[in-house]
């Protein structure tokens, strides 16, 4: 079960990682959304709080996926490939932001693919706390 968890936790920091580090310079370097396909979304990023400071175009998308996504999920990959003892901690602070990421999502801009990603921070957020009790335990003993 704990390999299975920690498999888990890997491959999740590894692919969103990536997701994050190339969707948000892909959003940075073309902000119009025409890097990613998504100047269709740019009308509905319109319509969101604060849209004519941040919304305006998909650059804070891009710059916040870096900050929330990309760059946590690698600095969390890295840890667990070092078998480093705050790798759980790590990870666990990437489900929480990808449960608030996604939540935000959901609540401006609902679709499928928001409440997969959901459902993901929800197992790594689990898996996080399963595997750093289990950590902690092993330790005392």
């Amino acid at each position: 079960m704990r390999n299975v968890a920690r498999g888990v936790l890997v491959v999740v920091s590894i692919l969103n990682g990536i997701a994050g580090l190339v969707c948000g310079v892909l959003f940075i370097a073309g902000p119009d959304g025409s890097l990613m396909q998504a100047g269709a979304l740019l009308p509905v990023i319109a319509t969101m709080p604060l849209a004519n400071v941040f919304f305006q175009d998909f650059l804070w998308i891009g710059i916040a996926m870096l900050l929330v996504l990309g760059i946590p999920n690698t600095v969390a990959t890295v840890l667990l490939v070092r078998k480093s003892a705050s790798q759980y901690r790590a990870t666990l602070a990437t489900g929480i932001l990808l449960l608030l990421w996604t939540g935000f999502e959901l609540i401006f801009m609902p679709n499928g693919l928001a409440i997969g990603y959901f459902v993901v921070g929800i197992v790594v957020v689990a898996a996080s706390v399963l595997l750093g009790r289990t950590t902690v335990q092993r330790s005392a003993e």
